[in-house]
């Protein structure tokens, strides 16, 4: 693969990621019928959301929490010289700390617990963690929402992917079904850089790095009760190939699927999506915008993985534009630093 495709690849994962999150912010906290009421034909552009949304107050084009912490982190890793260590983590979430348009507005409890635990760390106190209500919180898709550095920095090389998310994903959610879904994500993306790969492959590789991020979560971690995410994706893949309508295929992710705060939900019915809408990166991120509950979430993880697959195919320079202006950031310039560090491991 040469060094233009893969700088497009690292790039359409985040400009992906990153419209899913903004486009997504609309519509969240919505259902299924009630996007469909509210915006006839879906949210497909950026606009602002309104009082109905967590974002209220965002302009079109403005991120969350889902993409300021990819963003981050992947500068992070980058002055790490592409290794991801807990320490990139940690740093990043400190950063992110101090940022209250974020922080402020979009912390929950899992994350806030995490920065005050590394923040108590870094000062030398001690911080008690209580484990009867923390940890079986924990099994969110936050762990899935900031992952895809993980696999764009180990284009081709899913196992390795495979252990950089769980790294990630220990330092804020640091039990088996959080990795096997911050897994699944950052393995299909890995996936994506190899030249022919397809949308089933990448399905595969999902499935593949749910059932082995489950492994070492049960091996390392802490065991938290609910559905396994390897068994929900394949009921979600079951539900993309049904012979019904693309509507209807959709509202059976939105239930019984799911698409709200659980990994189980979220993770699986980002498959789901995108293998309806057949890989078509800016399809599959609408999809995923207007399907209901937490579409910001769901729709940064689609673009993440379908924007791996199929670059930056359907953006414009105006989305770019509006992207690193009113987030103050500065993709192609970050995907290309990426590119430098991971094109030759790819030789």
């Amino acid at each position: 693969m040469d060094r233009k495709t893969v700088y497009d690849k690292i790039l359409g994962s985040m400009v992906y990621c990153a419209l899913g999150d903004a486009m997504g912010a609309v519509t969240e906290n919505l259902s299924f019928d009630q996007i469909r009421d509210k915006y006839p034909g879906g949210v497909r552009e950026l606009i602002a959301p309104d009082k109905t949304a967590f974002a209220y107050g965002n302009t079109p084009g403005q991120i969350t929490d889902d993409f300021s912490q990819t963003y981050l982190l992947t500068e992070e890793i980058i002055k790490n010289n592409g290794v991801i260590s807990p320490d990139c983590v940690e740093e990043m979430l400190i950063r992110w700390s101090n940022i209250p348009k974020y922080f402020n507005r979009f912390a929950g409890p899992t994350t806030r617990s995490a920065i005050a635990a590394i923040r108590a760390k870094k000062e030398g106190r001690e911080y008690v963690v209580n484990e009867v209500i923390d940890y079986a919180r924990q099994a969110t898709n936050g762990s899935a929402m900031k992952i895809s550095p993980a696999g764009f920095f180990n284009p081709g090389d899913v196992d390795k992917a495979i252990e950089d998310a769980v790294c990630v994903t220990r330092v804020t959610h640091d039990n088996q079904l959080a990795i096997s879904g911050a897994c699944a994500t950052a393995a299909a993306i890995s996936r994506a850089f190899d030249e022919k790969a397809s949308v089933y492959d990448i399905i595969q590789a999902g499935i593949y790095g749910a059932r082995k991020g489950e492994e070492i979560g049960m091996r390392i971690s802490r065991t938290v009760g609910g559905p396994s995410v390897t068994e929900r994706i394949g009921m979600a893949v079951a539900i993309a190939m049904l012979p019904e309508s693309k509507e209807d295929r959709l509202r059976k992710i939105y239930n019984p699927v799911g698409t709200g705060l659980h990994v189980s939900e979220a993770v699986p019915a980002a498959f789901g999506i995108i293998l309806i809408c057949d890989g078509d990166n800016w399809e599959s991120v609408c999809e995923a915008v207007n399907v209901g509950y937490d579409t910001d979430t769901v729709a940064a993880i689609v673009g993440s993985i379908v924007g791996a697959l199929k670059g930056t195919a359907g953006i414009s320079e105006e989305l770019f534009e509006i992207l690193n202006r009113e987030n103050e950031i500065a993709l192609e310039e970050t995907a290309e630093k990426v590119t430098a560090l991971v094109y030759d491991k790819m030789k």
